[in-house]
Order: C-alpha cells, then structure tokens, then sequence
C-alpha cells in the first residue's frame, strides 16, 4: 500500500512539472568575447512534437564595434550556424533583420550596431517521446570589427523539455523575440520595376499612396554583392507614381531579377518610423525594343547628310556666324577672286577637320561606353562657359570695342585685310562649333546611323555634313555669277557688321542661360563675372596699346592677368551641378520622362507625346515656342487626353540617350506621339522642325 502511494506520489510529481508548472528551460551560457556577447535563446519554454518554435543567436555588441548582415558589402562577414540536433529535426536558414550602412572610407559595409538577433525555426519531428528534453546546439561563426577585424566563434547549447502542450512563451525573452521581428523585412506590397544602364539601375517603387513629407530616407540593400556600388550615393525621389531611387552599378554584368531590402525611413506622427520590404525585382522592358532600325543604303545617308548640312545653314545657331563669312566674301569678291576661292578652302578645311574631331571624339567615347550624341559637349557646364565668353568677345570685336590680334575667326578689319588662310580656318572651326546645339532636317537620321556604323562610315557621314554646312559658301566663291549678285561693298559694310554683334551678345546670353540650368546661381555669378573681367582686358588691351613700351606691356600684362581669371572662373560651374528644372514652359506642364513612367502610360492605353530636349538645343526651343506652346496645340493635347513628357538632355544623361538611340537618333530634338493602346503599336516620329499643324494633324488623326 505504502509502496502503490509513493509510486503515485511520484507520478503525480512528474506530470505536474511537465505540464502544469512553470518550466524553468535549461539556460545555455553565454559566449562572451571581448568586443560580443552571444546567448542562444528560446521563444519558447517547451516544445511539442510537430510544432515549429524560434529560437535567436542574440548579439549584443560593445559601442564602436559591429557584426555583418548577409550581404556584408565592401568587406566583412556574416555570421553562419551549424546546427546539431538529433534525427527529424529540421532547421531553417537565418532570417537576417534588415542592416544599416556602415562607412568606412573609401568602403561601404551593411551590417549591425548595438544588438542584434539572427532568428532561426525549428521544426521537431511528430514523434517525439514525452515527456523528454531537447539539447539544441549550435556552433557559430562571426566577424566583429571596428577599424580591426576579429573572427570569433563559439558553441552554444540550449535545452529544452518536451512536452504534449503547445508551446509556452517564454516572457524573458518575448520582448526580444518581438524587436527582431519588427526589424524583419516584410513582402513588398507594391511592384518594383528596375531599369539597368550601362554604369546606373534605377528602381522604381510603384507607390503612389507615398506622401513626399513623410519619406526621410530611402536605402537599397542587395542581396547580392556587385549589383550596386556600395559606398555611391543613393539618391531617391518621390513623385506621383512613387518612388524613384537612382544607384550606381556594381561589378556584376548580369543583373536580372535584382533581389534586396528596401528600407524606408518616414517621420509618422512626429516619430521616426522605419519599414522594410524584400523586393524581387525584373528589369523592366525598354523602349528600346520598338526602336526602328535603319535599313538606308549608304549613299542615302551620305546623301542626307549632306542635305542635312546644306540646311543647317539656315539654323539660328549658326546663321549669325555664317552672314559674317558672307560679308567676308563681299569685301573679298571685289578685289581677288582667286583669294576669295582658296579662303573659300580654307574654310571648308577648317569646317571638315573640326567635323573629323568631333566624330573621333564622340566614337571613341562611345567605344568607353560613354551615353553621348551629337552636341554632348554644351553638356559640360565649363564648355558652355567658355562657350559663352567667345562668343561675347566676338560681340565686342564686332561693336569695335577691340579687334582681333589673332587669326581666330576670320572676321575684323584686320582679318579682312590679310591674305593669311589660318583665320579662315578657324572661321569653319568656329561655324563647325556653333552649329552643335542645332539639328536640321535629314541630318538626325544620318547621325544616328553613323554612330551604329564601322569607324570609316561613321566619318565620311560626319564630312558630308561638314561638306553640307560649307557648300553653301563654296558655291559662291567658285561662281562668279553669284558673286555678282552680291550686294557690292560700302559703308554699309560697318554697320552691318557691327550690327552682327548683337546676334552674338544674345548668343552669349543664351548660353548664360543654359549654364545657369545646368548649374545654378553659383555658376551664373561666375560666368557674368567673367564676362566682365573679359571686357575689361579688352578695354585695357585697347587702351594701352599705343602707349610708349612700358605703359603697353603693363598694360598686356593687367589684360592677360584679368583674362587668365576669367578663364578660371569656368572652374567653378563644374563644382556646383544641380538638377535641371523641368517644366520650364509656362503653357505645357511636362512631366519628367522615366522610362518606367513611359512603359506604365503606355500599360494604361494612355495616349503619349515624347518631347526629347535640351536648354542649349536652339532648335528645340524654337519649336516648343512655335508649335508646342501655342494654345491651339495644347488644346488639342487636352482634347485627346495625351500625357505630356519631356526627357531634359540638358545635362549628361545615359538613360535619356539611351533612348534617342532606340529612335536610331544621337541629338535632340525628337518628338515621338504614342497612340492610346497598350499593345505597344509602333510610336509616330515627327519631324525635327516644327509646326503647329504638324503637331495638331498628327494628334487628330491619332
């Protein structure tokens, strides 16, 4: 009888300590290092058979010091766990909490300050015997640094009972189990679309419930390393379709599909608040895709550009330039026909050796994998200003303010009077110069072909534009019939030419303009500063240069000093860039063009108007003032419902040229209408120049 009770008794005592009370897990000790504490740590008091439970490798890290995340960036290490646990067990990979940028200069690294815990699941096996107990044991691996490096590693072991009850929480640890999770990364509710360039990616975030007040910080983590560069910036905006985040190319070629977190930082309620998303995204269709492909023989092309070359003539950016080389051959024709043919030469020379440049310059940096075209170079904000105070000094030697001692421009008094070819020269380099922020009809085709062409076709296309540009005046010169019908010289000569001044100081203001486009007021202060230090030098030049020998070379000397500062003053655009603004046109409301934007109107059967422009593109303002900004055409846009983009070359920008190219086109302008379904229909290229009802038959008849 005493034997049955105690026998009880005992019975009794087990199954209340299996099941009714409080479990008291056994406690595995921490390994603690110099620099780390690490404990293994349960969610749960008990298991039961079949049931998944957590269980965390709980860091917690001395100030100054940090542990890796899965991807650890430039260098480092995550952290890796070998289990051991009996038969049926199965354990799950390590679900890492999103990590934080760690800079260390010239190095990006993602990891963890602080503390951190790498949750694992458990899954025991159905059949397990109760009650029982479990020894979990794990031995981990991790690096820990500061500005050195230590490798540690520890074993840590964990028992706990098993037990036929669902599993208990365990409340020492619920609070640190409930940290982590908050830190995990959640399925990204919104599509993400990824357009790869050759040296940036850009997301796109379809978000467009996003309010821009709220968003402090955006930040991409992939999960893979050398699909983005780790330490580049990484510049995100909100628009109205969400979020736009720019990031510059890792090593990897391959790039397709792009898995990471995405971390967003809002302010919510006067509190930081930050979320996590796991993105899986595909790169995005490109426009590219429609693009058509030139199929001209090539004497049709040498042919257009040529054509193309003859018109360019007639465009505002050169045409200035070109009446002065006409005056030229007025003042010439009267005296030596045979000086007037080999100036004429000269010209022509100048025109095809600077074309010949251009060409070589523009393929090999394309062959480096540079995004440019055709007037790339008003894209320098330095070219642009140095740009504008040639011009202005022209201005200035036009108006007699000064004249030219060198044989730059062929123009001037004393150029007029000289029989030396190197002026005329220069003068086809200047025209060949200024000739690059337009494009005439014909010559778009011919350059964007050229570009996809070998290296010998791609420079006999660029000379027949040269040849186009300078025939005009080689007409003249080898027709005496011509020259006849030329005004004959006289006073008026003067005061055309000096009236051909003006045309260049509105030049200079133009490209006054584009550089405060391009780089803000800080740019634009330095450039009118030197555009007076350069009429200053003038002035100066001028005005001592009949002084006795000492007062001229001092004088020379003040010049050359002001010039010199003015010169490096065009420094200072390229240390100041800021974005274009886009929608300058007070009657168009444009929209930025994205790609993504572009493919995402054309999903939702949107009818689109493609506006491919630039500040410095004469020709792509004229028509935007002309034809595009006219009441009728922007009502006509309203009518037919059509979205409005408009992708701003101003400045560098390879997705944009990226674009043009998929047009067979290396310049703007471009304009391209879509018609309103989704099934991609092939998109209407209109003409470079513009009218008004060109652009309102086009959209009637869409």
């Amino acid at each position: 009888m005493l034997h049955q009770l105690l026998t009880w008794i005992i019975a009794l005592a087990l199954t209340l300590s299996t099941t009714l009370l409080p479990i008291a897990p056994a406690s595995a000790n921490p390994v603690q290092t110099e620099n780390v504490e690490v404990q293994l740590i349960s969610e749960v008091i008990n298991i039961q058979p079949g049931t998944p439970f957590w269980v965390g490798l709980h860091f917690n890290i001395n100030p100054g010091w940090h542990t890796y995340w899965r991807n650890p960036g430039d260098s480092g290490l995550g952290a890796t766990l070998k289990w051991t646990l009996p038969p049926g067990f199965e354990v799950g990979d390590i679900v890492w909490p999103y990590p934080q940028r760690l800079p260390l200069e010239p190095l990006m690294n993602f990891g963890y300050e602080e503390e951190v815990t790498l949750l694992s699941q458990i899954t025991p096996p159905a059949n397990l015997a109760t009650p029982d107990s479990l020894q979990l044991r794990v031995k981990a691996d991790w690096l820990v640094c500061e500005v050195n490096c230590i490798p540690e590693e520890g074993t840590l072991n964990l028992t706990l009972p098993i037990t036929s009850r669902p599993p208990l929480v365990n409340q020492r640890w619920a609070n640190l189990f409930e940290q982590a999770r908050q830190a995990l990364p959640k399925p990204s509710p919104w599509q993400v679309t990824v357009t790869i360039e050759p040296k940036d990616l850009t997301l796109q975030v379809e978000a467009p419930e996003m309010e821009e007040a709220q968003i402090q910080e955006v930040t991409f983590f992939p999960h893979q390393d050398g699909i983005i560069s780790n330490p580049a910036p990484q510049n995100a905006e909100l628009n109205q379709d969400g979020i736009t985040l720019r990031l510059q190319r890792g090593y990897l070629r391959k790039l397709d599909p792009i898995t990471g977190v995405l971390v967003i930082r809002e302010s919510l309620d006067n509190q930081s608040v930050v979320q996590a998303f796991t993105i899986e995204a595909a790169v995005s269709n490109e426009i590219g895709k429609t693009a058509p492909t030139p199929t001209q023989p090539r004497w049709q092309l040498l042919l257009l550009a040529l054509l193309g070359g003859i018109i360019l003539n007639l465009m505002p950016c050169v045409f200035p330039v070109l009446s002065l080389k006409a005056l030229n051959i007025v003042q010439k024709s009267q005296k030596s026909p045979k000086q007037v043919r080999r100036h004429a030469i000269a010209f022509t020379a100048g025109i095809l050796v600077s074309f010949s440049v251009v060409a070589s310059v523009l393929l090999i940096l394309r062959s480096l994998g540079q995004q440019i075209g055709w007037g790339f170079q008003l894209q320098s904000p330095v070219f642009v200003t140095l740009m504008a105070y040639l011009m202005f000094a022209v201005g200035l030697s036009l108006s007699g303010v000064f004249i030219f001692g060198a044989s730059i421009m062929g123009i001037g008094q004393r150029l007029t009077t000289r029989s030396g070819y190197i002026g005329e020269f220069f003068t086809g380099v200047f025209a060949t110069v200024v000739a690059t922020p337009c494009t005439a009809p014909f010559m778009a085709t011919a350059l964007g072909v050229a570009l996809t062409q070998s290296v010998p076709i791609a420079i006999a296309i660029f000379e027949m534009l040269g040849l186009g540009l300078a025939l005009p005046y080689l007409a003249i010169s080898f027709t005496p019939g011509l020259q006849r019908i030329l005004p004959k010289p006289g006073a008026w000569m003067e005061t055309f030419q000096q009236l051909l001044a003006f045309p260049m100081y509105a030049a200079t203001a133009w490209l006054i303009w584009v550089l405060a486009q391009q780089t803000g007021t800080n740019g634009l202060a330095a450039a009118l500063t030197g555009l007076i230090l350069i009429a200053f030098a003038t002035w100066l030049h001028q005005k001592t240069r009949l002084l006795p020998p000492l007062g001229k070379h001092l004088g020379s000397i003040c010049a050359l000093v002001a010039l010199g500062f003015s010169l490096s003053l065009a420094q200072i655009s390229t240390t100041t860039p800021t974005a274009v603004t886009h929608n300058q046109n007070q009657g168009i409301k444009w929209q930025a063009y994205t790609a993504q934007r572009l493919v995402k109107l054309r999903q939702s059967g949107s009818p689109v108007f493609l506006n491919f422009s630039a500040s410095w593109c004469i020709t792509c303002l004229v028509n935007e003032r002309v034809a595009l900004n006219q009441p009728e055409t922007i009502a006509a846009f309203e009518s037919k419902k059509i979205a409005l983009l408009k992708a701003d070359w101003t400045n560098r920008d390879p997705a944009i040229t990226k674009a043009l190219e998929s047009f067979g086109r290396s310049g703007v302008p471009l304009y391209v209408l879509y018609p309103a379904d989704s099934e991609f229909t092939p998109p209407i290229i209109l003409p470079q120049i513009l009218s008004p009802d060109q652009v309102q038959r086009a959209i009637k008849n869409l």
